[in-house]
């Protein structure tokens, strides 16, 4: 990890200066095309590089808004990937919002951001991830939280009803075979020094095998663009009929998940009998 220090001291959040007892950590994206770390944090200490357009969070209501977070991961000016910590780790931070429950910020989380890019390019996806997988392990070691049940990305957040309705980081992370359950276990694994840090997906094991057919028992089945239920939604099976499955897969929100024939995409077998 390549971790530095620019706390963002003009913003209001810095300012008043809420102690919190940090209880878990929340992983956000920008939800911008801008994968340099001067978008958003400032001074640069000659390592960003300047940002002329005054866009930075280092003021007191960027763009107008109440935001800040305790860290950014993305690019610096020579091109390499680093994390910059931005609020003290026990400071609240503006980076959840509010859901039917409360705010994961009052509550105590710590939260970063990775900025975004045009969620396309496997080179630079596999390096933020790392550096969120080791940003993690540090702060998971540092206050002892379980990142089975103390870490979360925003979206599960709004599942759980203590952060706004925000769709990261589930619309980028799948895109390059991860999920959050991949991220908590990548965690874990940094924790004890033994994280795979391999450039290609590790989310399911797959397995070719002689093609079978299935009669589907449920009257709606899903179907996803993977084998897991991180994936899209691509469409739906009704009326419980007759189809062929190719290729069976692990991954999240099923025993076993099957690859139909027609290309269509990938079902749960918990809701078929084979035929």
């Amino acid at each position: 990890m390549n971790l530095r220090k620019c706390l963002l001291t003009k913003n209001e959040c810095y300012l008043r200066n809420i102690k919190i007892k940090p209880c878990g950590v929340m992983v956000h994206s920008t939800g911008a095309n801008n994968p340099w770390l001067k978008r958003y944090v400032q001074p640069d200490d000659g390592r960003l590089g300047t940002n002329t357009a005054g866009t930075h969070w280092n003021q007191f209501h960027p763009g107008g808004r109440k935001v800040c977070v305790h860290a950014f991961i993305g690019k610096l000016q020579d091109g390499t990937i680093a994390t910059y910590q931005t609020l003290p780790w026990d400071i609240r931070g503006w980076h959840s919002g509010v859901g039917r429950r409360g705010s994961a910020n009052n509550l105590g989380y710590i939260g970063f951001e990775i900025c975004e890019d045009g969620l396309n390019d496997r080179n630079y996806f596999n390096k933020v991830y790392k550096e969120a997988v080791e940003l993690t392990a540090y702060l998971c070691k540092m206050y002892h939280f379980n990142p089975d049940t103390q870490v979360i990305c925003h979206s599960e957040g709004h599942t759980k009803g203590i952060a706004s309705n925000h769709g990261d980081v589930m619309h980028w992370f799948p895109k390059h075979g991860k999920t959050m359950d991949i991220f908590r276990r990548d965690v874990k694994q940094a924790m004890q020094g033994t994280v795979n840090t391999s450039q290609k997906p590790v989310n399911t094991a797959q397995t070719k095998l002689d093609v079978y057919k299935v009669k589907v028992t449920t009257p709606v089945l899903n179907i996803r663009s993977g084998p897991g239920t991180a994936y899209t939604k691509v469409g739906q099976i009704r009326g419980m009929g007759i189809y062929t499955i190719i290729q069976e897969s692990s991954g999240p929100g099923a025993s076993k998940w099957g690859r139909l024939k027609s290309g269509a995409g990938w079902i749960s077998l918990d809701y078929v009998k084979k035929v």
